[in-house]
């Protein structure tokens, strides 16, 4: 497998493998630990891509010396495989710890074996894949469960992840859209092909009714306008901007108020469908091992017996129960060293312009979304994959400024 290609397969491996879903599974099946065939072909997949990066690249035991991201992205990466031994649902645990090993074995190798072209192909295969799996959902419609009606999805999957998996995409393909005329490594489309591309996974992104995604969405598409002119091509973009999400405002609002509210009670809207009793219940478990956590996967157990509902629906309170304080910090630590590394990244060069700006929107998109999903705060999905993909892509930019620097 060339070294144009292997990033790309390996990464869109993990995600189909992680967060497509080909049949319906009871909540309380993914903690009792009962295989069945589809869980082992994830495994399967990722036993398959450990392999590949072991037998390609040949891990030494010789110390390197690393940079404070790369130690968190271990550290974080360890804190979570670590705690599964101590998990009351060990069966699970120690598979989703392992898992996060082969995600961090997989960044760590971009990292140090690729380069920031490689990084946009991965950019580029995750959108098709994306865009493909939004066609084949309207083409072949699978059922839902009751709770789901009226909501997009392909195949079984969440319309939670689906929305979760489009935010990233149009975020990507805005960024792409943004920086049209600068230079940057990776693949190049034409202008029309992006925006076909945006329209669908727009598309499909609002018809998930994922309120949280949506979110994430919009604040990683502000970010790309703020972080793509300078000075008075700023505040000009800006006000355009403004005056542009005015008139929607006052031209769609019922519209708006609709999605949101998607047809719920008050009372639904007033918890955030649930959550915020679940948050409370968090907390009210949580000084019972507060420095640990209860061991990974432990949310998903906890909440479903007492809720009903699975994991802990945002990333920090996930964290704070499976991981606890240590776990937290360490993630805090993570996200906070991306965006400080790449807010200092040198704006001197255009190609530096538009990494810097997609990191940012990508990293805070999914922040914003985090407040409402565990994803970010949970092992072996999207997120996580992503997540170690951005701490690659920091550390690569870097290492390429310093180069030029040199």
């Amino acid at each position: 497998m060339s070294t144009r290609v292997w990033p790309v397969v390996c990464v869109l491996a993990l995600v189909v493998a992680s967060d497509f879903k080909f049949r319906l599974r009871a909540n309380d099946q993914s903690v009792a630990g009962n295989a069945d065939p589809f869980v082992l072909l994830e495994i399967a997949v990722y036993a398959l891509v450990a392999c590949f990066l072991f037998v390609k690249f040949r891990p030494t035991t010789r110390v390197r010396r690393v940079n404070v991201l790369t130690f968190l992205g271990f550290a974080y990466a360890f804190i979570l495989a670590g705690s599964a031994l101590y998990s009351p649902y060990l069966s699970l645990a120690l598979v989703r710890g392992a898992q996060v090993l082969v995600i961090l074995a997989l960044g760590r190798s971009i990292a140090r074996h690729g380069n920031l072209a490689d990084i946009h192909r991965i950019a580029h295969g995750f959108i098709l894949l994306i865009t493909g799996s939004v066609l084949f959902g309207v083409l072949v419609p699978f059922p839902q469960l009751r709770t789901q009606a009226g909501r997009f999805t392909w195949l079984h999957v969440h319309p939670v992840q689906a929305g979760e998996m489009l935010a990233i995409a149009v975020v990507l393909l805005a960024g792409y859209l943004v920086a049209t005329g600068l230079d940057r490594a990776g693949p190049r489309w034409r202008l029309p092909v992006y925006l076909v591309l945006l329209a669908i996974c727009g598309g499909g992104l609002l018809a998930t009714k994922t309120r949280g995604a949506v979110i994430g969405a919009i604040v990683g598409v502000l970010v790309l306008v703020w972080t793509r002119w300078r000075g008075q091509r700023k505040v000009e973009a800006g006000v355009v901007l403004s005056v542009v999400l005015i008139a929607i405002a006052l031209t769609s609002s019922a519209a708006i108020e609709s999605f949101f509210a998607r047809g719920e009670s008050l009372d639904r809207l007033a918890s955030l469908n649930s959550r915020t009793d679940l948050w409370g219940y968090a907390f009210e478990l949580f000084p019972q091992h507060p420095l640990y956590g209860f061991g990974l996967t432990a949310s998903r157990g906890l909440f479903l017996d007492s809720i009903g509902l699975g994991g802990g629906h945002n990333a920090l309170v996930n964290l704070l129960m499976d991981t606890g304080i240590l776990g937290a910090l360490t993630w805090l630590a993570l996200l906070a060293t991306i965006l400080l590394t790449t807010t200092r990244l040198s704006r001197s060069r255009p190609g530096f312009q538009v990494d810097r700006g997609m990191i940012l929107a990508l990293t805070l998109a999914m922040i914003a979304n985090s407040v409402f999903t565990e994803g970010l705060g949970a092992p072996a999905n999207v997120a996580c994959t992503w997540l170690f993909v951005i701490v690659a892509w920091v550390n690569l930019t870097v290492k390429r400024a310093e180069g030029e620097r040199l």
